[in-house]
């Protein structure tokens, strides 16, 4: 194996949609498309953990959805959030859309994505064509959309525009929320998703930034909330952090902290 990146290739190929690389630092092995950052990452003795703080971000959404059953992933990577969900959700039912299938197959080989798992249904497609299907044939059926579709060059192009954010409202149940991952660092094109989203879950919706990262976490809720009442799942937000350890009391300060000025939420 050679040295890359600070750690040994395990896989490296390109194909037309891109470069895809594994590469074993120690005890974690990350995913690259060609670039530095990594896509994903998994502790080799605990592949179930979310091992990069934006995906332990992502799990704010247990703040207010503590026991999600049916669970869309848009972008699967090396499946860590996948993973996560697995260990800690004995009956829930996930649907992940993936539009790279050597990304699909490199997770299920190096990054412990079961291949047969009941609970499981990796579909192989465009994220907003299957949510907007999903909208047609079941309506309102999910309780957690969980959206991460960057490559090497940004978010792909179907996922960013209106008719995505209202399918995704769509999808949702009364309970339902959306968890997205955006780059902080492009405040334009940051600024248009959190427009477009606002738009279409009428305000509804709260924005983590990632600490030391780029990345800002965008919350978006069909249920009515008040920011000024999130100081109430203190107690909740340490319960549930004795069970994932994701870091639930620190993401909610953050919460309140980010979000408590209406200024703040838009990041305007």
């Amino acid at each position: 194996m050679q040295l890359y990146y600070g750690g040994h290739v395990v896989y490296q190929a390109a194909s037309d949609e891109g470069v895809i690389e594994v590469v074993d630092i120690e005890n974690t092995r990350s995913l690259h498309f060609g670039t530095y950052p990594r896509q994903s990452s998994m502790s080799l003795q605990s592949p179930h953990s979310l091992e990069l703080s934006y995906t332990r971000a992502m799990m704010a959404g247990l703040l207010f959805q503590p026991q999600p059953k049916n669970i869309c992933v848009i972008g699967l990577g090396g499946g860590s959030l996948v993973k996560f969900l697995l260990h800690h959700f004995k009956n829930c039912q996930i649907d992940v859309i993936e539009y790279r299938q050597d990304v699909i197959d490199v997770a299920q080989r190096y990054f412990n994505v079961p291949h047969n798992d009941a609970r499981l249904r990796i579909h192989h497609g465009d994220g907003y064509r299957f949510v907007s299907d999903q909208f047609f044939t079941n309506g309102a059926f999910y309780d957690m959309l969980l959206v991460d579709a960057y490559d090497h060059l940004g978010m792909s192009a179907s996922v960013e525009g209106q008719a995505f954010f209202d399918a995704c409202f769509g999808v949702l149940n009364e309970q339902g929320l959306m968890s997205i991952n955006l780059w902080g660092t492009d405040r334009p094109g940051f600024s248009q998703s959190m427009q477009r989203i606002n738009r279409s879950f009428a305000d509804q919706t709260l924005v983590l930034p990632v600490a030391d990262k780029g990345n800002v976490i965008g919350l978006a809720l069909k249920q009515k909330f008040n920011v000024s009442q999130l100081k109430k799942h203190r107690d909740l937000a340490e319960n549930l952090d004795q069970q994932f350890d994701v870091g639930l009391p620190q993401i909610l300060r953050d919460l309140i902290k980010q979000n408590i000025s209406f200024l703040n939420r838009l990041f305007l």
